[in-house]
């Protein structure tokens, strides 16, 4: 395994590592919010629970209190005195309510009788028409299936009951956990608060004993039970059982619209008594009946949220910063492998000179050399050598400097010929050596006013023409054609050869540096690779491009454009 791959094994471990430290933190965040919401929602809902609540029974207070503070005489039939001629009236004979159905009196006989009925015996009572005094008859008597002494001793013995199971109640959660104590005691504390107060009783009135609002159910075939207040007071020596039936729809709609803005779709149901604890804060402290109201749903109102933001922020942040490491990386390997590439061809390319030189300079300086001929051929080789030396090193330092500071420009002021009579002399001297022949065309006009950096075309087109000689030497054309055309402010070169070409999957490339494309072991063509990616340098900080086409009859040609402005 190669070093660069270690290297992306570590990178990519790292990353995944970081994203699952994400992901965790990601799900941890949005559940915390979640739970928050859920929290919000439920705190939201009960404290709109408790306000239902408060409304209600506050409501139910005032009604409830105010009949609990009427005397006892107002609840007895109408009945003749001997010293008065005349009726002594009950002021609920004529009491007209939304909530109460009929007020009523059961004696220690079980006799049920009403203020609002009076008797047979009675003839006319001024306010009362024959057709409410039969309606208010048949009403009393459908009300007698329910109301009964029996079914009244039974109703106040719960209530007495209630008060037993409350007091075992509260010493039940002073054993148990503290936070359940707490929440059950704040329950109740909520509870006793809604409740009616007692209503003090006027000087002299008979003693009342507790208030009880329950269900009395009827026996069959009444299905429907009734709301019944009752009190249990004493008069005379004798108890009785007063108290008044309460129209149950209506006082449940009137209850409903006190809390309509609060749960638009909640609903009363009744239940078998008054728990002196409700767990879930939902029954009326007044009378028995529960509160049916669904709990909202938490909701997402949102998706910006504080730490979905900050999330965001450091997913964003974490992939900025493997993106950019990622490339730091990348460009750390490729400038190894270019290093890596750049001394084996560099050493691959000193080797034989350097070995020409040595051995050469050794043997002329021995005297080993018998001819004056040979000695000139060796000269020649060392001349040769030392140029191609030469070459490479310029190419090398320019590379270097185009990397690290660019080329600095030195344009001329010249027309197209001047520019190509300048460029000829040098570009010919390279193929002097090769049985290679530079042609060069020119087309159109060459006498438009040019500024060019003349040194770096000239170097651009001697590393395409070394190029050209080198690779396309031995071809059945040994032409090398350079072209050069001036449009439109634009100056076009280009230089083509006649050899096998480069394959379009290479074309990429050997324009990289130290790069020769698909160079095997026996390739003896010198060079470092570096010509075409000095020569694309060159030519991308004059502002211009070098690309590369292959003309379907084959070789390569190279098209150097680049802006030349009239001076």
């Amino acid at each position: 395994m190669s070093r660069a791959s270690r290297w992306w094994i570590v990178f990519g471990t790292c990353n995944v590592v970081v994203a699952l430290a994400l992901i965790w933190t990601t799900r941890v965040v949005v559940e915390l919010e979640r739970s928050e919401r859920r929290a919000r929602t439920e705190s939201d809902y009960q404290e709109s629970l408790r306000l239902a609540m408060w409304r209600m029974d506050s409501w139910l207070a005032l009604l409830l209190a105010r009949e609990a503070a009427r005397p006892s005489i107002d609840y007895q039939p109408p009945s003749a005195h001997d010293d008065l001629d005349g009726l002594l009236l009950s002021p609920l004979l004529n009491l007209e309510s939304d909530y109460i159905t009929l007020h009523f009196e059961i004696d220690a006989n079980g006799r049920v009788t009403s203020p609002q009925v009076p008797g047979e015996e009675f003839g006319t009572i001024p306010g009362i028409t024959d057709q409410q005094r039969a309606e208010r008859r048949a009403l009393l008597d459908r009300y007698r299936r329910y109301l009964d002494l029996a079914t009244a001793y039974t109703a106040v013995a719960k209530a007495d009951s209630l008060v037993d199971t409350k007091l075992a109640d509260r010493e039940q959660a002073a054993v148990e956990s503290e936070s359940n104590q707490s929440q059950l005691l704040k329950t109740q504390n909520e509870f006793d608060a809604r409740v009616a107060c007692a209503v003090p009783r006027p000087p002299g009135e008979d003693l009342a004993g507790r208030q009880v609002v329950a269900w009395f159910d009827a026996p069959a075939p009444v299905s429907e039970p009734a709301l019944v207040f009752l009190r249990h007071t004493e008069s005379g020596g004798d108890e009785l059982f007063q108290g008044f039936v309460l129209n149950w729809p209506q006082l449940r709609d009137r209850l409903l619209f006190e809390i309509r803005d609060l749960f638009p779709d909640a609903r009363l149901e009744r239940v078998a008594s008054a728990l002196p604890i409700d767990p879930l804060g939902r029954g009326l402290a007044n009378i028995p009946v529960t509160l049916i109201a669904a709990a909202p749903t938490a909701v997402q109102t949102t998706w910006i949220t504080a730490g979905r933001t900050a999330l965001a922020v450091a997913w964003l942040a974490a992939i900025m910063a493997a993106v950019a490491v990622g490339a730091t990386l990348r460009k750390s390997i490729d400038l190894a492998e270019r290093r890596r590439r750049f001394v084996s061809a560099v050493t691959h390319e000193l080797r034989t000179p350097l070995t020409t030189f040595q051995m050469y300079s050794e043997m002329l300086a021995d005297g080993l050399v018998p001819t004056e001929e040979r000695r000139r051929q060796y000269l020649q080789t060392l001349k040769d050598e030392s140029q191609r030396l030469s070459t490479m090193v310029a190419n090398v330092l320019t590379h270097a400097r185009l990397e690290e500071r660019g080329w600095p420009r030195r344009l001329e002021s010249m027309n197209l010929d001047t520019l190509l009579s300048r460029l000829k002399p040098p570009l010919e001297r390279r193929v002097a050596s090769t049985p290679m022949a530079l042609e060069v065309e020119i087309e159109g006009l060459g006498d438009a006013p040019l500024a060019v950096d003349v040194e770096a075309i000239c170097q651009i087109l001697g590393n395409l023409v070394d190029n050209a000689a080198k690779y396309a030497n031995g071809t059945a054309s040994p032409t090398i054609h350079l072209g050069a055309a001036s449009k439109n402010g634009s100056l076009m070169l280009t230089v083509r050869d006649h050899g096998p070409g480069i394959p379009l999957e290479q074309a990429r490339a050997v324009f990289a540096p130290f790069e020769r494309g698909d160079r095997t072991p026996a390739d003896t063509i010198p060079g470092v690779g570096l010509g075409l990616a000095l020569a694309r340098g060159l030519a991308r900080e004059m502002g211009g491009e070098l690309t590369l086409e292959s003309p379907s009859d084959g070789g390569a040609l190279f098209r150097l454009e680049l802006p030349a402005t009239a001076a």
